[in-house]
């Protein structure tokens, strides 16, 4: 694995830094999560088959081992799989918004645009709280009839 690209990392970080400064919050987290779901999309390519979860698995794995992220997926099933991060992309924001706010802005997007809107992701642990890793439980909703 690549060591943890602080520069590739800390660009987005003073991208939503600078951009609060200069237009508000609600703003900067909007800049925040267009250019990371614009990098994503280009990363992700259409190497992948939208809704299986191993396709999700071998792409978003390739992806952050690329840009040094220590992940590991557990549970994989046809409809659910854990996503587990123990390198913090983000450590300069740990104190500058919510780790929910900041998770949704890449993690919305991964689920939607590989998995399908028929997804949702939880957060159960996270590095920022002192837990041993950020952890997504994502999984497959059940579709509702009126």
């Amino acid at each position: 694995m690549k060591p943890y690209n602080a520069a590739f990392f800390g660009l987005f970080q003073n991208v939503y830094l600078v951009s609060r400064e200069q237009l508000g919050e609600k703003q900067a987290l909007l800049l925040f999560t267009a250019t990371m779901e614009k990098g994503l999309k280009a990363a992700y390519g259409t190497n992948f088959v939208k809704g299986d979860p191993k396709s999700f698995v071998t792409v978003v794995g390739e992806r952050d081992k690329d840009v040094g992220l220590d992940v590991k997926f557990k549970d994989v099933s046809d409809s659910s799989l854990t996503y587990e991060f123990y390198t913090d992309p983000f450590p300069a924001l740990k104190n500058e918004l919510p780790h929910a706010t900041l998770d949704a802005a890449y993690m919305n997007f991964k689920v939607r645009h590989l998995l399908g809107h028929n997804w949702k992701y939880q957060t159960t642990k996270h590095l920022w709280n002192g837990d041993d890793c950020t952890r997504h439980v994502i999984s497959k909703t059940k579709l509702k009839l009126f």
